[in-house]
């Protein structure tokens, strides 16, 4: 450019020496690579690139002129493979093209119009048109069938034409046979009014690189290529959806990938396909490497501006066989408001089947493969069933979807999978009309229910929970518990219990039989002893509760302590649950939701107190709990504790305040002074005590659910103050119970964790 703008000055010095000049604008067409042009030895143009073009300048006239052609980079006019001599007239306009071939046939050549025009009329554009394809032969290029340039051949100049600036759209014809449009162009001219251009063809009409593409060429130097326009090809509109349960698969249309890993129950959007022609349409594996891997194959032709969907379906190699079904009446638009829905039958191993609305057919007697026809709804929510032909009473399944998103189009519902549970299974799904797919919204049918929770205080090893065959809980925790859920009620419920990790309902060491009332709300607690006495029982409460007032807790005492004798549960000395024999509920209680400390007597001697023990329902307000009795009284394994399971399903022990005392001694090695510090804690704890009498020691710590997560044996521990240190560390933020032992008691303090 430094190069180009330093000859300027120099050709305009010269312009002022001689006072003769013309007008030159230079364009490179040669499909060659870039050169450099020199004039008189002079570099003009520096790497003078294919399909560029330079402004008009002045150039000195009257005077010889040596052109020389060089590759690009050049380093002086003795590069110059071809060199032209010219003397150009004072005062005219002239426009040079570099063109043909080097070294090829037709061979390289500057072509020169000498009757160049830079401006025109305000409000017009003038059009040069050259012809500079090599292999092209003699054209017209018409605008609306009728020739505006006429018979033009290889390296030769129209002449201008000069009309309004403007969009034009032509087409580039065999001279005198404008019928047959060999290609067609456009281009908006507006920008350019009272200007000049010249279109120039170039490149191979073979097919050869560069390949033909018309350019052109602005008076001030700036080049780009026409606008090519698409034929009109009669076509027709066309839906494909995946339904068939195979492997994805690969769609080739007339040997072409037409689809690549085309995946079950996904779909194109309408698409644009050729009518009037066979298209040959071959189905074959994903990652198929060509046509010839289709594994089946099938002819259609297309009415042009008709409307179809295609619907892969069937089983490959299997019975019913696969196919594509084509349905010839398809819509992708539908009245402002509306919906229109079609209903494809494609599930192999479905009967005839009626889709009803309210308990009527919306779609009747539909049959396997079948289409219905469109059905033109307001765009809202449905929900619809699915029956037998003819038998509107027998609902199948049924299903919903809310269509308001999609109003004013269309949508196609198939029937998918297998009714018979193979996989896939049943089930419907949509092929919006721009290709997305979802499945259809199962309603879960109403089914009567009763409420149901289940804790496990059988001192037995972990459980299996069977219910009519299936398996209900798993690996189901002593001291745990189920939240309540809603079980099936008017129906026999045979339970059985096996032991934990059974393979199925047949290892069940005991089976019950249970039919629940609608509505209502039970509470079945696992308790005795597997193999023991008393023997293993599942006890059921038929009046349960899960909420209660607000600012209340809703408290139901269990006795289950299989040792222990008929007890009451005293709150200041008078008893709150009275005369609970063992396997016994108490009923309800219904107190402000605070702490309470509650002694366990022997029932009608509440002078005698057992064990006493605390526990803070105030966050449990306006919901219901079951305390139960656990364990041995008379200190097997595990030992006497009462837990607390809420009605969510958590569980936990109570605090102790008075441990139990061993009546065959005369002084117990009771823990007192306990303190436990700090609290919170996150890595150590340290627990200070009193013992009052020399005693093994242990300390167990609880989780909320009551599983034990940490326990550890001191031995021997002497009488007196002691403390120990208890690492903490490996355990999560929450609320624990850290329980001590000794050889008579127990103590139970809560700590929280925080990491």
């Amino acid at each position: 450019m430094k190069r180009f703008l330093f000859l300027m000055v120099c050709l305009f010095a010269s312009n002022l020496a001689f006072s003769q000049t013309a007008r030159l604008q230079v364009i490179h067409n040669s499909p060659t690579p870039s050169v450099d042009v020199y004039v008189n030895g002079d570099l003009l143009l520096d790497n003078f690139v294919f399909r560029s073009a330079t402004p008009f300048i002045d150039v000195p006239a009257g005077v010889d002129l040596k052109v020389g052609i060089a590759p690009a980079n050049s380093t002086s006019s003795m590069d110059a493979i071809a060199e032209f001599d010219y003397n150009l007239a004072d005062g005219g306009s002239y426009i040079i093209v570099a063109n043909g071939v080097v070294g090829g046939t037709p061979g390289f050549n500057l072509e020169v119009f000498g009757m160049g025009q830079e401006t025109v009329t305000d409000g017009n554009v003038g059009l040069l048109f050259f012809h500079g394809s090599p292999d092209a032969p003699e054209v017209d290029i018409t605008v609306g069938g009728s020739p505006i340039f006429d018979n033009v051949s290889y390296t030769e100049f129209s002449g201008y034409l000069e009309v309004p600036a403007a969009e034009y759209q032509v087409a580039v014809t065999p001279a005198n046979d404008n019928s047959t449009i060999v290609a067609e162009y456009k281009k908006d001219f507006s920008f350019w009014a009272g200007q000049t251009a010249v279109i120039f063809a170039s490149g191979f009409l073979s097919g050869d690189s560069p390949t033909f593409e018309p350019w052109v060429a602005l008076s001030n130097g700036g080049t780009f290529p026409l606008d090519a326009v698409a034929p009109e090809v009669p076509s027709a509109r066309l839906q494909i959806i995946h339904n068939s349960p195979t492997p994805n698969v690969d769609i080739y249309v007339n040997g072409d990938l037409l689809l690549d890993n085309f995946i079950f129950r996904t779909a194109t959007p309408f698409i644009d396909v050729p009518s009037g022609v066979n298209l040959e349409v071959g189905v074959a594996p994903a990652n198929s490497t060509s046509s010839a891997d289709a594994i089946a194959t099938f002819n259609y032709t297309l009415a042009e501006d008709e409307t179809y969907i295609a619907i892969a379906n069937g089983i490959v190699g299997g019975t019913p066989g696969f196919n594509i079904e084509v349905f010839d009446m398809g819509q992708e638009t539908v009245a402002d408001e509306n919906v229109g829905l079609l209903f494809f039958h494609g599930s192999p191993d479905a009967p005839e089947v009626d889709i009803t609305l309210g308990g009527s057919p919306i779609f009747d007697d539909v049959s396997y493969t079948e289409f219905s026809g469109y059905l033109e709804v307001p765009a809202t929510e449905y929900q619809v069933a699915v029956t037998p032909a003819n038998d509107n009473s027998t609902i199948v399944a049924e299903y919903k979807k809310d269509f308001n998103f999609w109003k004013g189009q269309t949508a196609v519902i198939f029937a998918s999978g297998f009714l018979s549970g193979d996989d896939p299974s049943f089930e419907p799904w949509v092929a919006l009309s721009n290709g997305g797919t979802f499945p259809l919204d199962a309603v879960v049918p109403d089914v009567p229910s009763a409420r149901l929770q289940v804790i496990h205080n059988s001192p037995s090893p972990n459980v299996d929970i069977y219910v009519n065959g299936d398996l209900l809980l798993d690996n189901f925790i002593f001291r745990t518990a189920t939240p309540f859920i809603d079980v099936p009620s008017g129906v026999n419920l045979e339970v059985g219990v096996a032991p934990a990790n059974s393979t199925s309902s047949a290892d069940a060491i005991a089976t019950f039989n249970y039919t629940l009332a609608e509505g209502e709300t039970y509470i079945a607690i696992a308790n005795g002893t597997v193999g023991g006495t008393p023997g293993f029982n599942i006890e059921v409460f038929d009046m349960g509760q899960e909420t209660v007032a607000a600012g209340n807790v809703g408290l139901l005492f269990f006795h289950g302590s299989p040792d222990a004798p008929e007890v009451d549960i005293t709150l200041g000395g008078s008893p709150i649950f009275d005369d609970v024999s063992y396997s016994e509920f108490s009923g309800y209680l219904e107190v402000p939701a605070a702490e309470y400390q509650v002694a366990v007597t022997p029932a009608n001697d509440n002078s005698v107190i057992v064990g006493e023990y605390k526990k803070d329902f105030g966050f449990w307000n306006g919901q219901t709990a079951v305390i139960f009795a656990s364990g041995f009284l008379s200190g097997d394994a595990p030992g006497f504790q009462p837990w607390v399971a809420l009605s969510n399903g958590g569980t936990f022990p109570m605090d102790a305040v008075m441990t139990l005392t061993n009546p065959n001694t005369g002084s117990s090695s009771r823990v007192s002074e306990l303190t436990i510090s700090p609290n919170p804690a996150s890595d150590f704890i340290q627990v200070q005590m009193n013992l009052e009498k020399e005693s093994d020691m242990e300390m167990s710590i609880f989780n909320s659910l009551g599983q034990t997560v940490m326990t550890k044996n001191y031995g021997v521990t002497g009488k007196g103050q002691t403390s120990f240190e208890l690492n903490v560390n490996d355990l999560q933020t929450g609320i624990y119970f850290l329980q001590i032992r000794t050889d008579e008691s127990f103590e139970t303090k809560q700590i929280q964790i925080v990491k």
